[in-house]
């Protein structure tokens, strides 16, 4: 038979067949430049099948088959050889076998933790008494009146925050509402964005690695100048760099979280809940932000100007980098698609008003240096190959880089 239907019968491809063919695991006739298959090939592979069932390496097949094919079983040293290799690859597999019951009962006990694991409600933080002074108006930068106030362990759960010029928010379970918030977040690029579950779900494997190497390199950006008492703030929009790092960042820090959507902000408070930092939740857009400027001394920009470019056409730094104090530093990862202008494109499909001209790395750096904020260092973490899907918005082909940015407030 010719080579596609001996490879047919095995369920193979030519290709593997060929390589057998050069290992000299089978040994067709050729006839006209073509490769002809008899009944001792077929036998060959049937055996080659069988021992690689048994996990024997090419090696050992290698062996096996020269032993019986040279022999015919007819040496009885060469058939105590042959039985002992298997007798080898036999207690190899038990032993194997054994180790993996073992793991497998450690899996299930694994399994029996997270089960029995209670994450409790949402947390029962709220907003720490000692941040009552840093609490000011957006529009008149003057401290904001607080009445109503529930206040629980140092925390404020409950009030109600005013100014004189008609500015006001609520704080409920220990969130600060800021009146333009909303239940579900406006950034529609990818499905169950307010979940870590979007990073497993909508990014392939070698994107989620970009992403975890920008975040060492962020992380690295920031230990030289962290302190205890220092104030960070991430948002609109974060990603996942607090939850993987809050750890690291110091326990007497303040954390500054914001978001447009509620169902989000809950999710991140919810996630943050075992963790013993003071936190500050607040869900409305940038432009609300009741806080005093001058107060943060870190921003992470974790895709936060990146997927507030995409869902209000604005990098939103103008609204942030009053609040960074002098001498602050930005930490951020940016996502180039300048080699991927179709990609880019596509995510005017989930935000119409999205100006993809935008979208450059150039463009950010100009809006932060019109508050003072110069980039002093930037990474290219590396790229995507052309040859999977990334992101939903993946046009086929296209790679994309993600960077890393450093930068710090001179005014």
């Amino acid at each position: 038979m010719k080579i596609g239907t001996f490879a047919k019968k095995f369920n193979l491809n030519t290709s593997a067949v060929r390589f057998y063919i050069n290992n000299g695991l089978l040994t067709p006739n050729r006839e006209g430049g073509q490769y002809t298959f008899d009944k001792e090939c077929v036998s060959n592979m049937e055996k080659i099948l069988k021992y690689k069932k048994y996990y024997f390496s090419l090696e050992e097949i290698q062996l096996l088959l020269f032993l019986e094919n040279a022999s015919r079983f007819q040496d009885e040293i060469v058939l105590e050889v042959c039985a002992d290799m298997m007798r080898n690859k036999r207690n190899l597999l038990i032993k194997e076998r054994d180790n993996l019951a073992f793991f497998i009962n450690e899996l299930d006990d694994e399994i029996k933790e997270l089960k029995a694991y209670d994450p409790g409600g949402s947390g029962s933080a709220g907003v720490p008494f000692l941040f009552i002074p840093y609490l000011y108006c957006p529009r008149c930068q003057v401290p904001l009146e607080l009445n109503s106030a529930s206040l629980s362990t140092g925390n404020i759960q409950k009030g109600v925050l005013s100014c004189d010029c008609g500015y006001s928010a609520a704080v409920s379970d220990g969130i600060i509402m800021c009146r333009d918030f909303s239940e579900e977040t406006p950034f529609k690029a990818f499905e169950n964005v307010e979940s870590v579950m979007a990073m497993k779900d909508q990014f392939s494997s070698t994107y989620r690695r970009l992403i975890t190497k920008a975040y060492v390199w962020m992380y690295h950006r920031l230990t030289g100048s962290l302190n205890e008492g220092n104030c960070f703030m991430a948002g609109p929009f974060t990603f996942n760099f607090l939850l993987g790092y809050i750890g690291k960042l110091g326990k007497q820090n303040t954390f500054i979280i914001l978001d447009p959507s509620l169902k989000r902000i809950r999710k991140i408070k919810k996630y943050l809940s075992s963790s013993d930092n003071n936190f500050v939740f607040i869900v409305g857009k940038p432009e609300n932000l009741p806080v005093k400027n001058g107060a943060v001394d870190f921003y992470i920009d974790d895709y936060s100007t990146v997927n507030s470019l995409f869902t209000y056409n604005s990098f939103s730094t103008e609204m942030i980098s009053p609040l960074i104090k002098p001498g602050g530093e930005v930490a951020g990862i940016f996502t180039s698609y300048n080699n991927a202008p179709k990609s880019l494109n596509n995510f005017k499909d989930n935000h119409p008003d999205f100006v993809p001209e935008k979208m450059t790395f150039a463009g950010l750096k100009h809006n932060w240096s019109l508050s003072g904020i110069k980039v002093t260092e930037l990474k290219n973490t590396g790229r995507t190959t052309a040859g999977e899907l990334h992101f939903p918005q993946n046009a086929p082909g296209e790679i994309i880089e993600v960077l890393g940015y450093h930068a710090v407030k001179s005014r």
